[in-house]
């Protein structure tokens, strides 16, 4: 479930964009945004729920624009079971599930003892990845750690999903990724959170070199605030109030 708008970003940080990767693709929801923003871009689709992947295969197999794979990515080649749950999917994590229960007790899961494959997406024949999203609930960092070549050597921009509490056993919280990531010398500089929990959200992060000293400092600021949930809730009320002036206005 996308929280960012990828227009949005793609403008504020004028980002040029020629490879996506997106790992947890699920039935591919964000496809048309994403060719909508970057008409000419590769997509590359990482999904390791069969039943999600021949969706995936019905509506984009014959796409010269997009590549499907059907595994996970990790830290390291294996393979593992898989705690599914009962939203179509959404929630399925590697990792079992802890606070997830009782922040959305809609929601149920089952483990599927099935062997599903993980690879590593360094070893993948993809080259001068832009845009690496990730959107594996709480699986975030182990990809990361598979990824460090990738981030070393071309990745511009990501877009994580991330917890503010442990919704799956073992996860990484945002602040485990923004110290990871910051070894590869990117910055979180947008976050928005899931306003009815504020447990999760979405993040994008951009490698400094591309961002202004104003933005990376604001960003830092920004984290700092969004910490806390009541100031959170103000800050985000007063951004939509002034966005609503500005369209009566324009």
């Amino acid at each position: 479930m996308a929280l960012l708008t990828l227009s949005h970003l793609k403008k504020k940080y004028s980002m040029e964009v020629q490879t996506i990767v997106h790992v947890g693709a699920h039935e591919g929801q964000e496809v048309y945004d994403y060719l909508q923003a970057f008409p000419d871009v590769q997509i590359n689709l990482f999904e390791p729920q069969i039943n999600l992947f021949e969706k995936l295969e019905k509506q984009f197999i014959k796409h010269q624009q997009v590549n499907l794979f059907n595994f996970a990515l990790g830290s390291e080649n294996g393979k593992s079971s898989m705690y599914i749950s009962n939203n179509k999917g959404l929630s399925s994590s590697f990792y079992k599930p802890k606070d997830h229960l009782f922040e959305h007790p809609e929601v149920n899961f089952e483990l599927n003892k099935l062997n599903f494959d993980i690879k590593v997406l360094d070893e993948q024949k993809i080259f001068n990845i832009d845009l690496l999203n990730i959107d594996t609930q709480g699986y975030e960092l182990e990809v990361l750690k598979g990824s460090v070549k990738a981030l070393s050597d071309n990745v511009k921009y990501l877009i994580l999903e991330i917890n503010k509490k442990e919704l799956y056993e073992g996860c990484p919280l945002v602040q485990d990724l923004d110290k990871f990531l910051n070894n590869f010398n990117f910055v979180r500089t947008d976050t928005h959170y899931w306003l009815d929990s504020f447990s999760w959200g979405d993040a994008f992060y951009i490698r400094k070199d591309l961002v202004s000293f104003k933005k990376y400092v604001t960003s830092l600021i920004k984290n700092k605030l969004y910490g806390n949930k009541f100031l959170y809730k103000k800050l985000i009320s007063l951004r939509n109030f002034i966005w609503k002036i500005r369209k009566k206005t324009s």
